[in-house]
């Protein structure tokens, strides 16, 4: 059952309800699911999301992802399976169908079991997706080559990211236990529901960070990044401006998204955000990113967490966990944001009645609603830069997600 109602535009303050007006003008439809959840953390924030997602979710428009619906749906099945996420599961299988996705390859990521008719293209992103949400989270060079060369650059980016945006709206659907309305299922054909399996993961009696130090890695990016408007073709310069105007400089996650310049601005305009105009504390932010940086294995983020404790005055508490996975003293509320954020990246990845009362209870339901969708952000990011090998920011004095 669903942890959260809608928010009644009426019920929004006078100048919030743009945000509202605009989440229903760019997704043609009315408010639902995870802008629910989002409109209880901040009707800005939910705005910046449908402004994202449009990209990946639009058929037939100029402003749409260059991938194929059908690999779209088809990476959204799978990380919806991945991540026990059942609105996902619910908001895609009929696409995918009717992309002709077959129903027997549908049964299949639904029920978990091992694909044995794949095409040649269904077997690749299986195993991108598999590759990056499994084992090292890391593509091995067979298959980010066989991507690269069936998708050229900006597809392969786009692969990914579209992956990391799946990621991302899982975390606050699972967190609040999103459901479709009876009236959004009535506008579906019938389709077979995914089961949630397993139970919520436990942090009780755990230390406070599991993963054993992180190994050393070569810096070795596999694009060519873009850094300067030289860089870009002049029709695309003014993406490479927004995200400049939102961080001062193009880090090196932008330098590599920037292959696909407008979803790059569109990941950049949310996690302006996040990282620096929503309600958490700099304290929370850079907990949650450090939780995403550990269970990801990601050295990027792991090195935006250090730029990001050093500018909040908050390196010498968490030093020693950013360097080596060591445990920083732990608080109450740090324990609870690892118990929720764990929830989220293990197990069955949703959260227990406990820990989300206990989360909303100390945090507030704005604030849980943000972390939720920051840890997702943050995995977005780890994704892309495990993916492309952006092990470090080269000025960490500068934002680097």
């Amino acid at each position: 059952m669903s942890r959260l109602s809608a928010v009644a535009r009426e019920a929004l303050p006078a100048d919030q309800r743009r945000f509202h007006d605009a989440v229903r003008a760019i997704r043609r439809r009315p408010v639902s699911g995870p802008f629910i959840v989002t409109m209880n953390g901040s009707p800005d924030l939910a705005a910046r999301i449908a402004h994202l997602g449009h990209y990946f979710h639009s058929r037939g428009q100029a402003d749409e992802s260059i991938l194929p619906l059908r690999v779209r749906a088809f990476i959204a099945l799978v990380g919806a399976r991945a991540l026990d996420a059942p609105y996902e599961w619910a908001a895609w299988v009929n696409w995918a169908l009717e992309a002709r996705v077959p129903q027997d390859t549908v049964d299949v990521i639904r029920e978990g079991r091992t694909p044995v008719s794949l095409t040649d293209e269904e077997a690749l992103l299986a195993r991108l997706c598999t590759e990056l949400v499994s084992g090292s989270h890391r593509l091995s060079d067979a298959t980010y080559s066989a991507a690269l060369e069936r998708y050229g650059r900006q597809g392969i980016v786009e692969l990914v990211v579209t992956l990391g945006y799946f990621a991302m709206i899982a975390m606050p659907l699972n967190a609040f236990e999103m459901e479709m309305s009876a009236e959004q299922k009535a506008g579906r054909k019938p389709f077979a529901p995914l089961e949630i399996k397993g139970s919520p993961y436990s942090d009780e009696g755990a230390g406070f960070f599991n993963p054993p130090p992180p190994a050393a890695r070569a810096a070795v990016t596999r694009l060519p990044l873009r850094a300067s408007h030289e860089d870009v073709a002049p029709e695309h310069q003014h993406f490479l401006d927004r995200i400049v105007r939102t961080r001062g400089w193009i880090a090196p996650l932008f330098q590599v998204l920037l292959h696909t310049p407008d979803v790059a601005e569109r990941i950049a305009h949310l996690g302006a955000f996040l990282l620096y105009d929503g309600s958490l504390s700099a304290e929370t932010r850079l907990l949650v990113g450090l939780i995403a940086a550990q269970e990801l294995d990601c050295d990027y983020v792991r090195s935006a967490c250090s730029g990001m404790a050093r500018c909040a005055g908050l390196e010498d508490v968490f030093g020693t966990a950013i360097a080596n996975g060591g445990s920083p003293a732990g608080t109450a509320d740090h324990r609870l944001l690892l118990s929720f954020c764990h929830a989220l990246l293990r197990g069955n990845h949703h959260v227990s009645e406990a820990v989300y009362r206990d989360c909303v209870a100390r945090l507030g339901m704005a604030a849980t609603v943000q972390v939720s969708v920051l840890l997702g952000y943050c995995v977005m990011a780890a994704l892309v830069a495990n993916a492309f090998g952006i092990t470090s920011g080269a000025d960490q004095d500068r934002p680097l997600l």
